[in-house]
């Protein structure tokens, strides 16, 4: 039998998750880097996430009852982002990334004007992959971690005050992130508001910023986030680090590179650099709007 492409399914968790573990972790090692995925248990544990949150959006590459590669689409409207990419390092070289990657844009569909990825810059091969399939770089990004155990120094108290969002804020949420993201996205919305944190930053009944957070075991999430400024910006990411680093808890973040004065405040709070990647666009659109911190690698 050759290679076939299917849907994810919940069989697929711990076969899926162990080549997204073997294939990025090796992709690091190679290059001399820290590894983003530190153990197959922690991969599977995200393979699982992915089918809870976009079921739909799973693909598994299958040959002889072997599972050789996975994927996932995250479909948002006009804006569709794609990530993991991951093949096993045994059948690296036969197409297997391009026939995954084919059927991600397949189902984020033909008429969609904007499909969006985060690349490892130091990974040549699949930086080919995404250039030769029409993507282009328009952006640098830098993945910031807070250590385990960095003391995170409480916000200014000047400017408006910061407080828990809730269901009632759901619309505005849905709304001022639809903004920074180009498309509303009131499923990643919910999932926050139901087994996240969200804090807001509201004056004279205006929804100023807000930021997500998220936590798994051994790292949390921090973002998306927007503000009216890049002082009340820092605040909120400040008070929800705060709220996120727990002993043995590595906090996360993407932001833009250009953002000096985002990446100078995070830097001055104890956050360092983990890794440099590329945002890449394949249609219409540009960089990321000033201002804003992306959900995660893969939804972005």
């Amino acid at each position: 039998m050759g290679l076939t492409l299917r849907p994810a399914q919940d069989r697929d968790v711990e076969r899926a998750g162990d080549v997204n573990f073997v294939a990025f972790y090796r992709a690091a090692v190679a290059h001399g880097l820290p590894p983003a995925v530190t153990s197959p248990a922690e991969s599977r544990r995200y393979v699982r996430w992915l089918l809870a949150f976009d079921p739909l959006g799973g693909i598994v590459a299958e040959e002889d009852g072997e599972v050789l590669g996975v994927a996932w689409v995250h479909p948002r409207g006009p804006v569709a982002t794609i990530g993991p990419v991951a093949v096993d390092p045994r059948a690296q070289g036969r197409g297997v990334g391009r026939q995954l990657l084919a059927r991600c844009l397949e189902i984020a569909g033909a008429g969609v004007p904007q499909v969006r990825l985060v690349q490892e810059s130091y990974n040549a091969a699949s930086l080919g992959l995404y250039l030769q399939a029409g993507f282009r770089i328009v952006a640098p990004l830098l993945d910031l971690v807070l250590p385990a155990g960095t003391a995170v120094a409480p916000p200014p108290a000047a400017g408006p005050a910061l407080r828990a969002g809730t269901a009632a804020d759901r619309e505005r949420l849905i709304a001022r992130d639809g903004r920074a993201f180009g498309a509303p996205r009131p499923q990643s919305i919910d999932l926050y508001l139901q087994r996240g944190r969200v804090l807001v930053a509201e004056r004279g009944g205006t929804l100023d910023g807000f930021v997500l957070g998220i936590g798994f075991e051994g790292t949390a999430h921090l973002g998306s986030a927007s503000a009216a400024d890049a002082e009340l910006l820092l605040a909120l990411l400040g008070a929800m680090a705060g709220e996120l680093a727990r002993p043995g808890v590595t906090v996360r973040t993407l932001v833009p590179a250009t953002d000096r004065r985002l990446v100078d405040g995070l830097v001055g709070a104890g956050f360092r650099v983990f890794r440099a990647c590329h945002y890449m666009v394949r249609g219409g659109g540009t960089a990321p709007p000033p201002g804003y911190v992306l959900m995660n690698g893969d939804l972005m």
